[in-house]
């Protein structure tokens, strides 16, 4: 399908913006930059995005979009489980490469915080849903017993991001460690599975 000039132009100041946020911080990233570093016409930025923040947001919605592909292609593999299916789409979650590790990084660390909301309440509105259908059906395979499959997808999502991607904890390195384990097994309880049953989300922090 051929990619119409509106989404093309979309994409550069996305495109551009994304580079510049890494490369300087949300913060000191202003509107000229990208215009700049673009090669970007003011009237055409404006028509697609009303202010610097927008840009941020479309961004973000991107790379959730990319998320939600990718998990929803898991969730409708019918030749996994329930407890395979929720694994795969945790693991989707982790970054692919380096430049997608740095701008999570970035956006995590902004403005006290406020760039990380943004992006785990992106994830707890569109990803949780896929995860609770999950549990549902790992509660009908009688791999989880768990009550509140959908407000459980919210608190997993919620607590793996608010521990493990927060740069303004600042754990170190045996922190981040001894918080793994006490992590899985708080998401077994959580689902209901045995002790032991998600060991696998091991990979998750590798």
């Amino acid at each position: 399908m051929k990619t119409s000039k509106s989404e093309i132009m979309k994409n550069k100041i996305l495109d551009t913006a994304e580079i510049l946020f890494v490369k300087k911080g949300y913060a000191h990233t202003t509107i000229n930059d990208i215009l700049e570093a673009g090669g970007i016409v003011k009237g055409s930025l404006y028509y697609y995005y009303k202010s610097k923040e927008e840009i941020l947001d479309g961004v973000i919605k991107r790379h959730g979009d990319q998320a939600i592909t990718a998990a929803t292609q898991v969730a409708t593999d019918v030749k996994l489980n329930a407890k395979e299916k929720l694994l795969a789409i945790l693991l989707t979650q982790k970054p692919q490469d380096s430049h997608q590790q740095q701008l999570i990084d970035d956006l995590e660390g902004s403005s006290d915080g406020y760039m990380f909301l943004k992006t785990v309440t992106d994830l707890l509105l569109r990803l949780a849903p896929i995860l609770g259908d999950i549990i549902i059906n790992g509660n009908n395979e009688e791999v989880f017993n768990c009550p509140y499959p959908q407000e459980s997808a919210e608190i997993l999502l919620a607590a793996a991001h608010s521990l493990f991607d927060n740069a303004n904890l600042h754990w170190s390195a045996l922190e981040l460690q001894a918080r793994i384990p006490a992590f899985i097994t708080a998401t077994e309880r959580l689902l209901g599975t045995k002790d032991g049953a998600l060991i696998e989300m091991l990979q998750l922090f590798m």
